[in-house]
């Protein structure tokens, strides 16, 4: 099989569940039910045929198309033939590991989860959960927050310090409905929350796409194809090597993040395969100058990540200072001979015994972020102290748990930020004061997501201020309607933290 169409089956699992969960909804509600199952169908068949699945396409159309009564047998076809294709690729059961001391609850899942085609093995208490995760691999937890023997949380920080299970993908199942216990589940590491009493379907969808993400980011290599540096998988891995080595408690160490300016300019002049050039020209530069021990790894885009051990930030400004002027006096030379003279800007913190990588991060991005205001080329430390303002976010959201999520996450980064339930109040906002970035959910109140994207650009302060546009809504057309509207981006609920402050920083560069 070719491997965009396995890669394209691969994620079919999360769009049989979701459309199974439509299907058991046509009872109670048929209407909304029948929406979701024609908004799936439709995105199915203009991918199907694409993909090389013609077959797709054509049940799709005909599910999309389909009178009400007939919607259900035209929808049976559809499922049966996405599972199908998806059991014929699908390979080795993935096994499942269920923390959580409710007879009931431990049926439930073990009926409805085999029942899906998953290994799944059951424990009563913390203590049972390590000692399964010690004996075998697991592809996905589900843990219960109130457990008899340990909190939830704690579990989820044990399993997050351990090399082996960091990785695992983790469900948090509770019965407490508490925003802050959520957004600390999430900032422990978990990444989907469950309220009991469970809704079945609805689990078995995000166990599907969960698996699915995992799947991907399995495949990741540990280097990165363009530039041969670490990609981040082995710069984490790099990382918790580090602070478990007994030795690196004793001195500090450092984390660099780096950012080639104006890099968007070269590309729009030059081209993007001589912006590929001159990211691997710096790139192979920045490895010269931190070789072996230090840990370079290419970030994302052109930013990159340095780990710096037993070293501290005086030498290591020293070590990168070095490596800047070196890029100064070196400029790249295009196949034409034409001479192109990039920079970098740097923010670098050191450490000693914190265990918290994304905070670390955080903090080198926001000093990276003072570089570049300072006037880029330079590297910032928290010595330096150059005093800019706090990046201020604007963010119109009306679901309170996605809007506590974001606010956690942005707060703990040093930014400000302007919240509001109503699409209309968060433009009244945008009339007032310029805002550094903004983050707009499509559904709200007052004004759709769109609208407040089209009169931001034709009438606020904020006619050239990046756009994020949230929604749980993935469609084509949505997300070319956005695109056209002004925005920067598109990120889809449900989102990790990890994934929205990097997009949230890409654009604040």
């Amino acid at each position: 099989m070719e491997d965009h169409q396995k890669h394209y089956l691969e994620k079919m699992g999360s769009r049989i569940e979701a459309l199974v969960a439509a299907r058991s909804g046509l009872k109670d509600d048929f209407f909304e039910a029948a929406s979701s199952i024609r908004r799936l169908a439709h995105t199915l068949k203009g991918s199907g045929a694409t993909y090389g699945f013609p077959k797709i396409s054509e049940l799709a159309a005909a599910a999309e198309d389909a009178q009400d009564d007939a919607l259900p047998s035209a929808l049976d076809d559809l499922i049966a033939h996405l599972q199908s294709l998806y059991q014929d690729q699908r390979g080795a059961q993935e096994k499942i590991l269920v923390v959580d001391d409710s007879d009931e609850i431990r049926l439930m899942l073990n009926v409805i989860l085999k029942a899906q085609g998953y290994h799944v093995s059951t424990v009563e208490t913390a203590q049972a959960g390590f000692a399964e995760l010690k004996e075998a691999d697991y592809d996905l937890l589900i843990l219960d927050l109130v457990l008899p023997d340990m909190d939830g949380r704690n579990f989820l920080i044990k399993l997050r310090e351990d090399s082996r299970t960091a990785q695992i993908p983790v469900m948090v199942l509770s019965a407490k409905n508490s925003p802050q216990i959520k957004a600390e589940c999430f900032a422990l590491g978990a990444d989907e929350y469950f309220e009991k009493p469970l809704n079945p379907a609805l689990l078995t969808t995000r166990v599907a796409v969960s698996l699915q993400r995992s799947r991907q980011m399995e495949k990741q290599t540990r280097r990165d194809t363009l530039t041969g540096l670490y990609n981040r998988a082995a710069f984490t891995e790099a990382f918790q090597q580090l602070v478990q080595d007994r030795s690196a408690e004793s001195g500090s160490s450092c984390i660099a993040m780096i950012d080639i300016d104006h890099f968007k300019k070269i590309n729009d002049a030059h081209g993007h395969l001589v912006g590929d050039q001159v990211l691997q020209y710096i790139s192979t530069l920045l490895k010269t100058h931190l070789p072996d021990p230090y840990i370079l790894a290419r970030w994302g885009g052109e930013e990159f990540a340095a780990l710096l051990p037993n070293m501290t930030h005086p030498e290591a400004k020293a070590l990168l200072a070095t490596a800047l002027r070196d890029l100064e006096k070196r400029p790249f030379l295009t196949e034409s001979k034409e001479q192109i003279s990039p920079s970098f800007s740097g923010g670098l913190i050191s450490f000693s015994g914190d265990k918290d990588l994304n905070k670390l991060l955080g903090k080198a991005d926001q000093l990276l972020y003072e570089a570049k205001a300072a006037g880029r080329g330079c590297i910032c430390t928290v010595d330096d102290n150059p005093g800019t303002k706090p990046k201020r976010i604007l963010i119109a959201e009306d679901d309170d748990l996605t809007a506590e999520f974001i606010l956690h996450r942005l707060k703990k980064d040093g930014f400000e930020t302007d919240h509001f339930q109503r699409g209309d109040r968060a433009l009244e906002a945008a009339r007032e004061q310029h805002y550094d970035l903004a983050l707009f959910d499509v559904k709200m109140p007052g004004m759709e997501g769109f609208e407040l994207l089209q009169r931001t650009r034709s009438e606020s302060l904020n006619k050239d201020t990046p756009v994020i546009m949230l929604t749980s809504m993935g469609s084509e057309q949505d997300i070319s309607r956005g695109l056209a509207l002004g925005a920067n981006d598109y990120v889809l609920k449900p989102f990790s933290p990890m994934e929205l402050m990097a997009r949230i920083r890409r654009l604040l560069k």
